[in-house]
């Protein structure tokens, strides 16, 4: 049985394991070297969570959540009711960062259900606030600022000056997202009250959202002030670099343009340094304004559209990594059914619902190789919007995100579930479409009738009178090869010949 020392000791670790910390992970990392064989069960696997709380935090996702589930399981069988409560905030915390809010609420939910009445004030604080997070990026705001109150007034009964900075910081952001921002001007006063009368700086966190608030009712030169008050040089760097971010916003709000691409030069100097790539995504937004400010409109331009390409090429590096994470999460026993729908989900381009390329180069040769083996042709087709980057450029990237889901939806008919046939975006505004059993007079026939519905498409409430054509570069099995790479090839060759004469056709030999 552990002691009381012991266990108030890991309390403390555990309260300590939302940050990206790393003497944190040290200490922890010591611990569990350096453990005896006689040690209490659960609280080893209370600090092996608290480790699998730092590696995600550190970006080691996947073995992360693999220990967390694990753990959680093992809670569960022995009814380790604290054991599973704090197993559930964990994963909670892990799938929101990552962008999954509805699992993420729920898993909140249930840390704060399974939570024993007989907790410190601290952990019951600390639940709350993740609960509070959760519903927060749920879109239920009210809900959200209700637990921040229960929250806040539980880190005050346990005297935890981190943890109410962090409640105060949280709730004070939620009203501003809120527009709500009086209240959260007055939950910024309290936060700096606290900090004068314990003789320290705001926390980098709590600094950036009295900034961002001050600068939406107006206090520009008090916003700017703040961050003459720390010494962002010696804070770890991800942090660095959002108030680094910050600070050339707030100078750029007050029109002191070069000194905002001076901040703003620093933060991508960071963010280079230490691989920072969601940060220096966000950064070229601010490049963009800063240049507009400037009246270098063109160049604001070409920086607005490099940012939404990062930004897109960003959420899909998200979405596989989210996928990955989900599998490690819930890859065993009684999640098995959760596993495969994830699994599904990851072989499903988020923009258009179609196949997407990792499906393309996992199941393409077995389709090829079932065709072959029951002696029937199988037609593949690379189809390509004409001009695409015309649309981008012209109208916007919103646009032409509307313009790839109406292409789509035209291959997803050619494509009936009862046929195998597959739909699928390569990347881009390349797709492809696999056709088992039609051979070349059959494919030819069907991706004219194709390339005619995607010209017959009123394309003038979207793109302000542009038209969007295909091309497409078609190859059959077995007449034009009998390998995956064979066909894919022929095909892409011939895509480009119907480019080449042309555009808006079908080129199915030569």
């Amino acid at each position: 049985m552990a002691s009381t020392r012991d266990v108030a000791w890991v309390q403390q670790l555990e309260l300590r394991s939302r940050d990206q910390d790393s003497e944190l992970d040290a200490v922890v990392r010591r611990w569990l070297d350096e453990v005896p064989d006689d040690v209490d069960p659960v609280l080893l696997r209370r600090m092996q969570l608290v480790l699998a709380t730092a590696d995600t935090a550190a970006g080691r996702v996947e073995q992360g959540a693999r220990t967390m589930r694990e753990i959680r399981e093992w809670a569960a069988e022995r009814q380790e009711s604290y054991l599973q409560a704090r197993s559930e905030y964990v994963l909670a915390v892990l799938l929101r960062r990552a962008g999954e809010v509805t699992s993420a609420l729920e898993h909140a939910v249930a840390s704060v259900d399974l939570l024993p009445d007989d907790q410190p004030a601290a952990v019951r604080s600390d639940h709350l606030l993740g609960l509070a997070d959760a519903l927060a990026v749920s879109g239920t705001p009210d809900a959200a600022i209700d637990r921040y109150w229960e929250a806040l007034r539980l880190a005050e009964l346990a005297d935890d000056a981190r943890l109410r900075f962090l409640v105060l910081n949280n709730l004070a952001y939620t009203f501003y997202e809120a527009e709500r921002f009086s209240e959260a001007a007055g939950l910024c006063e309290r936060m700096q009250a606290i900090a004068r009368s314990h003789g320290r700086p705001l926390p980098l966190h709590a600094l950036d959202t009295v900034a961002l608030t001050y600068v939406a009712i107006g206090r520009l030169d008090d916003a700017e002030r703040l961050f003459s008050t720390v010494d962002l040089a010696a804070a770890v760097p991800v942090d660095q670099a959002e108030s680094l971010l910050t600070l050339a916003g707030v100078r750029r709000e007050r029109g002191d343009l070069a000194a905002a691409r001076e901040a703003l030069n620093r933060c991508d100097e960071v963010t280079r340094r230490h691989a920072l790539g969601s940060v220096g995504v966000k950064a070229m937004r601010e490049r963009a304004e800063l240049s507009a400010a400037e009246g270098r409109f063109d160049e604001a331009f070409e920086q607005f559209k490099l940012f939404h390409e990062r930004l897109l090429a960003q959420h899909a590096a998200e979405r596989d990594a989210r996928a990955r994470m989900l599998h490690a999460i819930f890859e065993a026993s009684e999640a098995r059914r959760q596993s495969e729908r994830f699994r599904r989900l990851s072989y499903r381009d988020a923009l258009t619902q179609l196949r997407n390329r990792r499906y393309v180069d996992e199941h393409l040769g077995g389709l090829i190789e079932s065709s072959l083996e029951l002696d029937q042709p199988l037609s593949l087709a690379f189809i390509d919007l004409d001009h695409f980057k015309q649309v981008n450029d012209t109208c916007s990237h919103e646009v032409g995100d509307e313009v790839l889901r109406r292409v789509a939806a035209v291959l997803d008919r050619y494509a009936p579930v009862d046929s195998h046939a597959v739909a699928a975006r390569m990347g881009g505004e390349e797709f492809l479409l696999v056709l088992p059993g039609a051979d070349q007079v059959e494919a030819a026939r069907l991706l004219d009738a194709l390339r005619a519905d995607v010209q017959a498409i009123d394309w003038r409430g979207a793109t302000h009178g542009l038209p969007v054509t295909v091309s497409i570069g078609t190859a059959t099995g077995p007449v034009d090869g009998k390998e995956r790479l064979q066909l894919l090839g022929t095909a892409d060759r011939r895509l480009y010949a119907a480019k080449n004469s042309g555009r808006n056709r079908v080129a199915c030999v030569g």
